[in-house]
């Protein structure tokens, strides 16, 4: 009767090479608000106010999804789902994620 062979021994904490470290949470959360900083202007055309979204992030980094909260104009509402939909982060942890955020807009000066 032959033998069987031995099952593979479990590694400690090993991943395959190619694997890419998984990125905690709040270096993500850190990388995805630095992205949207830099799509967001300073002032705004649409006049001042402020815009509270909730937004889903994909495996891929990229926001397909955008929720508006709250509100204080339409026009700068439209302008946040423009601007969350042009971000491009890193992959989140765990595959997806679901974010919220507040933006605060200046107006343009005259």
């Amino acid at each position: 009767m032959a033998a069987k062979p031995a099952a593979p021994a479990p590694t400690q904490g090993a991943t395959a090479p190619t694997a890419a470290p998984a990125m905690s949470e709040s270096k993500f959360l850190g990388a995805l608000y630095a992205a949207i900083a830099k799509q967001t202007p300073a002032e705004s055309p649409a006049g001042e106010g402020q815009v509270t979204a909730s937004f889903h992030v994909n495996a891929q980094g990229k926001i397909d999804k955008v929720t508006i909260d709250k509100t204080t104009s339409p026009a700068l509402a439209e302008a946040v789902k423009k601007i969350l939909l042009t971000v491009e982060a890193p992959p989140p942890p765990g595959g997806s994620m679901e974010v919220g955020q507040t933006f605060m807009f200046r107006g343009t000066p005259k």
